[in-house]
């Protein structure tokens, strides 16, 4: 056996770094293996050129007083910056706060209002899927303005295949009652309601470089990828890994995975049950375009959804009201646009450059930022980004 220790943990995303550092500075000695070169993942900060962006929009928000007052500690000297919340749907040629303002919320969710006023009426769509969830607590006015088109765009399903429990864990116990309250104190108990969150100033990459810090010498490989689990007594005794063209490994008492289903399952390769079990789980990828354009002022918001089909991005995030980390130069604004597709299809394989010419044939179409010019760009993809969670997913899951 090349190596030994206690625990093995794959992925050194946000997640798996967090996770390697509880764990080490309760003592136990563990292995961080990320087949990639740089750490982060989906959480990660890239640095091109005199450039940085995140690899999507991430907000921190606590519940937890504790926590927040750790990241706080792990970020320190750098503090975090407190920024109000601003995000919009581009519909119709206008932009349409999100979440819902009290003005926009009455006037989607009339119908709603009134049912809730009358009380029972005529049946909604099931509750099972994202589209009842929707329904039954909003109405139909709110889930055609904000969810439809978008849910269909971003996850490639309508929200009748969606599983209601993206809703639950997305939204949380929410009705339009909580709702037309929250909208009135200008207060949120919800997670996608939440009006005001916390952000590091360099970016989410910095809170990972923070945990990566923490932990002791030699406890993280990068560029290291896991080949195959070793099994004796009826569990994982050691981990196969390949890395620099080297296969090396290493001896463990347990293994902590944060990285896809479908890149754990093959690693079972004396069962095949659990690869087996893993060929209904789906995931959607993800292409962040980052372009470095020339324009007259940056949108007011922090980020921007477009659900409508003929813009080729789905959302975009508006880089310099996160931080002045992130601030152009040369009379250049940065912004990031995020294209939804599946790894492999013809979205995905499209050139960076043609990418860059799609996204400014919507920009140019809904003529949001007047003139513009693009200074630099760059593409990078993310396969496997998030977990598809339609109608039925859970039935892998219990196999």
């Amino acid at each position: 056996m090349d190596l030994d220790t206690d625990i093995v943990i794959l992925g050194a995303g946000l997640s798996g770094l967090a996770a390697a550092e509880a764990l080490s500075a309760a003592g136990e000695r563990v292995l961080l293996l990320e087949k990639e070169k740089s750490t982060g993942g989906l959480a990660g900060t890239v640095s091109y050129k005199n450039f940085k962006f995140d690899l999507g929009g991430h907000r921190l928000y606590f519940k937890d007083t504790a926590l927040a007052a750790r990241v706080e500690k792990l970020l320190k000297p750098e503090p975090l910056l407190r920024l109000k919340r601003r995000s919009s749907n581009f519909v119709g040629g206008r932009f349409l706060s999100y979440p819902p303002t009290l003005l926009n919320g009455l006037f989607y969710a009339a119908p709603a209002l009134l049912r809730w006023l009358r009380g029972p009426g005529s049946k909604p769509p099931p509750e099972g899927s994202l589209k009842g969830w929707l329904h039954d607590r909003f109405g139909s006015g709110i889930h055609d303005a904000y969810f439809k088109d978008y849910t269909l765009k971003v996850w490639g399903l309508p929200t009748e295949s969606i599983s209601a429990v993206w809703a639950e864990r997305r939204i949380g116990p929410m009705s339009f009652k909580n709702l037309f309250l929250e909208m009135l104190s200008m207060k949120s108990a919800s997670k996608e309601n939440t009006l005001d969150f916390l952000y590091p100033r360099g970016g989410i990459g910095g809170l990972c470089t923070a945990l990566q810090k923490k932990l002791p010498a030699g406890s993280l490989r990068t560029g290291a990828v896991p080949l195959e689990f070793g099994t004796g007594h009826g569990k994982i005794d050691s981990v196969l890994f390949e890395q620099d063209g080297k296969k090396r490994r290493v001896a463990c008492r347990q293994v902590v995975s944060t990285i896809p289903l479908t890149g754990l399952a093959p690693l079972f390769r004396e069962d095949h049950g659990p690869a087996a079990s893993c060929r209904g789980i789906k995931y959607r990828s993800l292409i962040v375009l980052f372009a470095s354009m020339k324009r007259q002022e940056a949108l007011r918001d922090h980020w921007l959804y477009f659900p409508e089909k003929e813009v080729f991005f789905s959302r975009a995030c508006e880089l310099s009201n996160w931080s002045p980390a992130f601030a152009g130069e040369g009379g250049a604004l940065p912004i990031t646009f995020e294209i939804f597709c599946d790894e492999g299809d013809a979205t995905w394989k499209m050139k960076d450059e043609d990418l860059l010419k799609e996204t400014e044939r919507s920009l140019r179409e809904m003529k949001i930022f007047g003139e513009f010019e693009t200074a630099d760009f760059t593409a990078v993809r993310l396969p496997n980004a998030y977990p598809l969670l339609y109608s039925g997913f859970e039935g892998p899951l219990e196999d």
